[in-house]
């Protein structure tokens, strides 16, 4: 027997929902309805949740948080002689998440809708759904987090919507306008950024105690040693403690006895130097939000509800400076676990009942969902103007194409006999390359090298998760395949793909799965 869940895979804490006789409910684990994100390794044993969290304070040396920051990054962690990267950590959380739902359940979980922020990069969403099937989860879609929010808020209404997302968690942040109608989830557009949420607010705290630290016992806690890294690791608590106390008073303390040598740490900071604190964190969040705004072509009056979703959010600034910039935000009900149950929606949408498991209820039927995502960012490569001699950004597949989407562009071989065609892969949205990020080297191999140039297709291609998978294609010289040529000709070089792929699945044009060498 089997059941299906979702899951906010989040910076600080993952929640974990399923469906229970149409309605979206957390799954506890360990008692608790958010499970940290972090993990430790004890005596040579990898420890995950509650438990690693505890060792924060006492082994940070051997501790891991806020890894998701870095997923499908080249960061290495070094742990007691381990060597993990922050998938390998996003791995070890999602399999305990797996066990201990089991057990909370008794039932077999397999299939997991998993959400990740808006605003996340290919390479990130491909390390998270790498990280889940190593935890042995079949991953029926990566959804966003702000749509996975609408969706808890926009299932099943009667009426027509546009409705936006402001999504503050704790290490990431991603704004989305959806147009709802009949249950169909339509991206308008999104923003945000994968570096951007509430473990900045609690860095702003930690600094202001460095300084303080630094002024009275003339001691860096940044130099690295074990000492500091301890001290480092008890401010950083006690500022997330203190953070989470200025949303409901006006002012708090800080207080460690012996956090260094003869030194007990005496702080006090108010709410409003809070405020002063963080506000260029926030000001950043409202700038996505009014280009999201603008990227949508629609005003602040336009949305019908404004909703505020992650914990970050429950600080009182960020709902007056909404309420002032924007609009009266819509606060729901636990901001914590909505990612979670709009996940879990999707996941029963998704899936295929088991009729044989005991919460399987005939006559209950499943919600029809249509989300129509779109991708965030533009893909493209580096091509040479042949009027200007000059290197550009061209794009392949654009920013706000519906998922999934693809793209092709015809470029040649510039030498005789030239066996190979590198292709620069960039990602951004300025025709300038220097604006842009460069991804790495496309290898285009030719196999029927000749003195004349030869076509060669370069096919980009994002999928619902969106994962980009690139391709490449030579076009001979030969009259069947004039027609791809001209056609390309005719608009700027961008292939016509459906007539490249129409060849490729007669067997008469040779594809070849590329990867791009970073």
């Amino acid at each position: 027997m089997t059941i299906s869940i979702g899951i906010d895979l989040g910076t600080t804490n993952s929640v974990i929902a399923y469906m229970k006789r149409g309605r979206a409910e957390i799954i506890p684990i360990e008692g608790k309805n958010t499970f940290p994100s972090v993990l430790t390794i004890r005596n040579g044993e990898i420890v995950v949740g509650n438990q690693a969290k505890s060792r924060l304070m006492i082994a940070p040396e051997s501790s891991v948080a806020s890894s998701k920051r870095y997923i499908g990054t080249d960061k290495v962690y070094n742990l007691e002689g381990k060597t993990m990267t922050p998938e390998d950590v996003a791995y070890q959380i999602l399999k305990a998440i797996k066990e201990k739902a089991e057990q909370a359940l008794k039932e077999d979980i397999v299939d997991a809708v998993i959400t990740v922020p808006a605003y996340f990069q290919s390479e990130q969403r491909e390390a998270t759904l790498s990280a889940a099937k190593r935890a042995g989860f079949n991953v029926l879609r990566l959804v966003a987090e702000p749509t996975a929010a609408a969706l808890e808020y926009g299932i099943n209404q009667s009426k027509d919507q546009i409705i936006m997302v402001y999504d503050l968690g704790g290490g990431t942040f991603d704004t989305s306008i959806m147009k709802v109608r009949n249950n169909e989830f339509e991206v308008l557009s999104v923003d945000g950024d994968s570096q951007l949420g509430g473990d900045d607010f609690d860095s702003k705290i930690c600094e202001k105690i460095y300084e303080q630290i630094k002024k009275e016992k003339g001691i860096d806690l940044k130099s690295n040693n074990r000492e500091g890294a301890l001290a480092i690791q008890k401010i950083t608590e006690s500022a997330e403690k203190a953070k989470m106390e200025l949303s409901e008073l006006d002012e708090t303390e800080i207080i460690i006895p012996n956090l260094l040598d003869n030194y007990n740490l005496e702080f006090k900071i108010t709410r409003d130097e809070f405020n002063n604190l963080i506000m260029p964190i926030i000001q950043k969040t409202i700038d996505k939000v009014h280009n999201a705004l603008k990227l949508a072509c629609v005003t602040t009056d336009d949305i019908d509800r404004f909703i505020l979703v992650g914990g970050s959010t429950k600080s009182p600034i960020i709902k007056e400076i909404i309420r002032k910039e924007i609009r009266d935000p819509y606060i729901a009900q636990n901001v914590d676990e909505v990612v979670a149950c709009g996940a879990a929606i999707m996941a029963a949408s998704l899936s295929v009942p088991d009729i044989n498991s005991k919460r399987y209820v005939p006559d209950l039927k499943k919600p029809e969902i249509n989300i129509k995502e779109k991708t965030v960012f533009t893909y493209g490569i580096s091509l040479v103007e042949t009027e200007t001699d000059e290197r550009v950004f061209a794009p392949i597949v654009e920013r706000g194409a519906i998922l999934p989407a693809e793209g092709g562009i015809l470029g040649y071989t510039g030498l005789p006999y030239q066996e190979n065609v590198l292709l620069e892969v960039y990602r951004g949205e300025s025709r300038n390359l220097s604006d842009d990020e460069y991804l790495g080297e496309l290898n285009l191999k030719i196999e029927g090298t000749s003195e004349e140039q030869i076509p060669v297709g370069a096919i980009f291609e994002i999928d619902e998760n969106m994962i980009i998978h690139l391709t490449s294609v030579e076009i001979p010289y030969e009259s069947e395949y004039k027609k791809i040529v001209k056609n390309a000709q005719n608009n700027k070089g961008k292939l016509n793909v459906q007539l490249v792929k129409e060849f490729i699945a007669k067997g008469k044009l040779k594809s070849i799965k590329a990867d791009i060498d970073a």
